[in-house]
């Protein structure tokens, strides 16, 4: 059974593709929107550095752990089923939020709203995958949404924020709905039901080679993109406006970065050449983040300037957990995901920890190091990696009677 949502003819298609990549930079917006109302959830409610980083926690752990099932529930219940409802509760979280009056009730909610997160963008990115022909054009379409997501959401963040920090909720809700109904109205792909395997076959992806690479260097990569993204506000101490603007146009070049720029280099050379390099300009600015002393110009042009490394690492990592791994694009992305947000996960809270009791720069210092491990892993492990993205490498048979999902 072909385990793929059937794609509308062409025209529909492309325009069920063009909602969704919508509603995909819409959802990514709530992850920027916080970014710059962050010092000021902490004035206004007397909390620490991480207290405020448990927004990010919650958020990303829970997202973590529901990638596991999130393909599990499109394939029974439908995928573009599973959308509606992980955007209407986006929706409904995004709006408590804005109500809420304590840091422990919007940790919750933030968790909330990470469960719709969690139940929307993979299963968005398995519908672009259906939807557009080409799976590295529909990465890009993704990428490229959350890139524009995560620059509008600060900047929308900056302007709402300037004015009290739960109006950045309110803005976020009232989007979420937005595109709600824009998946709701233009997406017609059918909700059939499809074989589901278990929960073991997202695990079992782990066991070739090649992905558990891309896997564990993404979740070590992101740890260190949501260091940036996560703690930089409480770092350099703008203001909320300030904050906007800086990842506004760090978020504009994530989007180039993860579009026009990673085209182009790969018609050039291969993703872990292309990797290596990003890797080491990423390590070389997180070290100068965390050692140069004062310097705030400085270092605002240096987070602006990582969007455009982060966006190329964004959409290479993301292309490559679907092209090397010999299980179904569902389980794949389920278990791609599942790493990649659980180091997300730790970043926040750990930079908050690292800067409270060790010095306010560790956790750039931390991320330095994590980045030398994933330039270490695409210098010794990338020719491997390579030739399982061509095809080149046998897949692994599954043992007789093993069950599993259909391919996606």
């Amino acid at each position: 059974m072909n385990a793929s949502p059937v794609p509308t003819p062409d025209r529909a298609a492309g325009t069920a593709a063009w909602a969704v990549a919508l509603a995909a930079l819409i959802a990514f917006m709530g992850i920027g929107v916080v970014d710059p109302i962050l010092p000021e959830i902490g004035r206004q409610l007397g909390a620490s550095s991480t207290q405020v980083e448990l927004l990010f926690t919650t958020y990303l752990g829970v997202m973590a752990v529901m990638t596991l099932f999130a393909g599990r529930l499109g394939a029974r219940f439908g995928r573009r089923r599973v959308a509606l409802t992980g955007l209407g509760l986006i929706s409904l979280f995004a709006l408590l939020c804005g109500l809420s009056s304590s840091i422990p009730a919007l940790a919750v909610f933030r968790a909330g709203w990470g469960f719709g997160s969690a139940l929307f963008t993979p299963t968005a990115l398995v519908l672009l995958l259906a939807l557009i022909p080409r799976p590295e054009a529909a990465v890009m379409r993704y990428e490229a949404a959350i890139g524009l997501g995560m620059s509008m959401g600060p900047l929308l963040g900056g302007v709402l924020g300037g004015h009290s920090w739960r109006y950045p909720f309110f803005g976020a809700a009232l989007l979420m709905l937005l595109a709600f109904v824009s998946v709701l109205t233009l997406v017609r792909v059918p909700d059939r039901r499809e074989q589901v395997g278990p929960l073991s076959d997202v695990f079992r992806a782990y066991r070739h080679p090649a992905f558990l690479n891309v896997a564990v260097t993404g979740g070590l990569y992101y740890f260190c993109f949501f260091v940036l993204l996560g703690f930089t506000p409480l770092f350099l101490k703008l203001s909320v406006l300030g904050l906007g603007l800086m990842f506004f146009g760090w978020g504009v070049l994530l989007g180039v970065g993860s579009t026009v720029v990673v085209e182009r280099l790969l018609h050039r050379t291969t993703p872990s050449r292309i990797l290596r390099g990003t890797f080491t300009g990423l390590l070389v600015l997180f070290l100068l983040l965390g050692l140069l002393p004062g310097l705030v110009p400085l270092k605002v042009a240096l987070v602006i300037l990582s969007g455009l490394l982060f966006g190329i690492n964004n959409s290479l990592l993301t292309t490559l957990s679907v092209e090397v791994s010999s299980a179904p694009r569902a389980t794949a992305t389920s278990a791609y995901n599942f790493l990649r947000w659980a180091g997300a996960a730790f970043a926040p809270l750990a930079s908050g920890l690292l800067a409270e009791h060790v010095t306010p720069d560790a956790p750039y210092l931390v991320g330095a190091a994590l980045l030398l491990v994933c330039a270490a892993t695409m210098v010794l492990r990338g020719r491997h990696i390579d030739q399982a993205r061509r095809g080149e490498e046998a897949p692994i048979t599954e043992p007789a009677g093993t069950p599993s999902l259909a391919h996606d």
